[in-house]
């Protein structure tokens, strides 16, 4: 069997996640994954679902053998699921992003199950269709097709005036006559259309297939032992990707299933996927087009909505770094788009000079402990506003970053050096003002009070690689790799492990268990530095905790063990960034 048929034949869990197809906005959801302990659930992943009552949740989906629900489990490939029974199975695929088909064993049905709440309906369309309206959410047209049938409700339009919904409604699909089924769940931002002619089941079969093989076959194969869980991974990035739809004009990626990611783990996901360099490029972009006239980003926005009283790390710059080390953007994408990254990149960073500098002293400041990512870091147990080394560290690189697109497209001299220029004197700043011979402190605006704590906050300028005095870059090493303080089996500790600060408790995300983006920016910043066995080390330890948690968000460095729930596309982008580094070094494609 060929690397691509394993790629394509592979099988894996979406326990806590969802089966969808790249740029779909709905799927299905799941949690559980025993025989007869498995919930699934047609869901969507537009932001009005907020304001739903079961938010994400449309309506629930059971198979059947006689009209009854059995038990079953759930097996997943990248274009197909299927619900096993004992008494036959029920497989799904999306024909595109919008059509999601399903396909019965003789004997076997599927049983649509919700209580509708105030507003929602459904009602009957023409040739056997049913339409459905989702509160917040979207219509769907349920079709069956193939000679089979499907029906809510028995085929009766109950309507309740008093609720102004169809109340409790059970949807059920009506076999062929060889006893098999085929279904059509078909989304819709506005009403419903009844198409004349749908794809059958095999044609939509090939077209994911066909969708997924060719995102697949682009990414790059891994050194052992990382490359074989590669594929599960890279499939929850290529189906968390959603298409610009609304107030949304470029492509996104889900956090977590439902959950949109913030502006920097874009940045993150557009290295991760940079071997689609307009797909890169285009998430580069996104949160470039939702800033507002003072250059500043929102922290999370999708089709509906946008937040952007704070803000997250600037790691445009990074990104770009990364990306161009392994791309000529000129001649792999369009001139308007890197001049438009070129603005609003350096718009983005400018914002901080001009609006988070309110001392005036070169450094800007954060509000909110969220702002570096890592939301209770003990950094900011005393005050909440705080001039950040990390944020100093980011800049450095975005405005470097800015310089060398400014030289790519050819800008005038003087413009292009002006960049290098922001990025030189802020790197002077920050280990003038912040290094204190032993760390990065971090520092009160106003009255220059120095604050030092156990979070890995302050090592995060090793983000900045051989730009650091060498002195530095091994104290930071030092630290960084003593199983004492940070370094785990697992990846790095996001507060020192002597500290009375030290927590892993399940939801704490800045105060000990190890996390992806601040181990993605440390350890690709020290590999390009004379530590690079150190950064091989943490990279190593880190990628084998992912594989050996099943890609768990959060991993405890005590014992490697992880949150117990999906950990989405964080720890799946970061395991492809550092994957690839590492295997990069092993085919001898890196520079040393």
């Amino acid at each position: 069997m060929s690397a691509t048929d394993d790629r394509q034949s592979a099988v894996f869990s979406i326990d806590g996640s969802m089966f969808k197809r790249k740029g779909a906005w709905f799927g299905i959801f799941q949690q559980g994954n025993q025989y007869g302990d498995v919930r699934l659930w047609l869901g969507t992943c537009r932001g009005m679902a907020v304001h739903a009552p079961e938010r994400n949740r449309m309506i629930n989906i059971f198979p059947t053998y006689q009209d009854h629900k059995v038990p079953f489990t759930v097996t997943v490939q990248p274009a197909e699921m299927t619900i096993v029974t004992k008494y036959g199975n029920i497989r799904f695929t999306f024909a595109d992003t919008a059509k999601l088909m399903a396909q019965g064993d003789p004997g076997v049905g599927l049983l649509l199950e919700k209580t509708m709440v105030r507003h929602e309906t459904l009602h009957p369309r023409r040739d056997g269709a049913w339409e459905t309206f989702f509160r917040f959410t979207t219509a769907f047209i349920f079709k069956g097709l193939e000679g089979a049938s499907f029906d809510f409700n028995n085929g009766e339009n109950y309507w309740n005036w008093e609720t102004l919904a169809s109340d409790k409604v059970m949807g059920r699909t009506h076999p062929a006559p060889d006893g098999t089924f085929t279904l059509v769940m078909e989304e819709f931002v506005y009403g419903g259309v009844v198409r004349d002619e749908y794809p059958t089941y095999t044609q939509a079969l090939a077209s994911m297939q066909g969708d997924w093989q060719c995102f697949i076959t682009a990414m790059p194969a891994f050194r052992e032992p990382f490359e074989k869980q590669r594929s599960a991974c890279e499939y929850t990035l290529w189906s968390y990707l959603v298409s610009p739809t609304g107030r949304l004009h470029y492509p996104e990626i889900q956090m977590f299933a439902g959950v949109m990611a913030s502006q920097w783990q874009l940045c993150q996901n557009a290295v991760a996927l940079q071997e689609h360099i307009d797909l890169a490029v285009d998430l580069l972009l996104s949160p470039l087009d939702r800033a507002c006239e003072t250059g500043q980003l929102a922290d999370m926005f999708d089709d509906i909505s946008c937040e952007s009283l704070m803000v997250k790390p600037p790691v445009h710059g990074w990104a770009i770094k990364q990306i161009m080390k392994h791309h000529d953007l000129l001649e792999e994408t369009s001139r308007d788009k890197v001049e438009w990254l070129y603005r609003g990149a350096g718009a983005w960073g400018d914002w901080f000079m001009n609006h988070r500098d309110d001392d005036g002293d070169g450094l800007p400041s954060l509000f909110h402990s969220d702002e570096t990512g890592l939301d209770d870091s003990s950094m900011f147990v005393h005050h909440n506003v705080l001039t950040t080394p990390d944020t100093a560290a980011y800049l450095v690189i975005l405005f470097e970053a800015v310089g060398d697109l400014g030289k790519l497209l050819g800008k005038p001299e003087g413009e292009v050096s002006a960049w290098y220029r922001k990025s030189t004197a802020l790197l002077k700043r920050l280990i003038e003002r912040l290094w204190d011979g032993k760390r990065f402190a971090a520092m009160v605006p106003e009255t220059g009070e120095k604050v030092n704590s156990g979070s890995i906050v302050h090592y995060v300028p090793a983000i900045l690689g051989d730009r650091l005095p060498r002195e530095i870059i091994d104290r930071m090493a030092d630290d960084l790799s003593d199983p004492e303080r940070y370094l785990s089996p697992w990846g790095l500790a996001a507060e020192d492990k002597t500290s009375d600060a030290f927590c892993v408790e399940a939801m704490s995300i800045g105060r000990g268990r190890v996390v992806p983006p601040q181990m993605l920016y440390i350890c690709t910043g020290l590999w390009e530095t004379h530590r690079r066995d150190t950064a091989r080390l943490i990279t190593e330890n880190y990628c084998n905790g992912l594989r050996n948690s099943n890609f768990t968000f959060l991993i405890n460095p005590l014992n490697g063990e992880g949150t117990g729930y999906f950990g989405g596309s964080w720890p799946r982008c970061a395991y492809t960034i550092l994957g690839r580094m590492l295997s990069e070094e092993t085919n001898g494609t890196q520079d040393s």
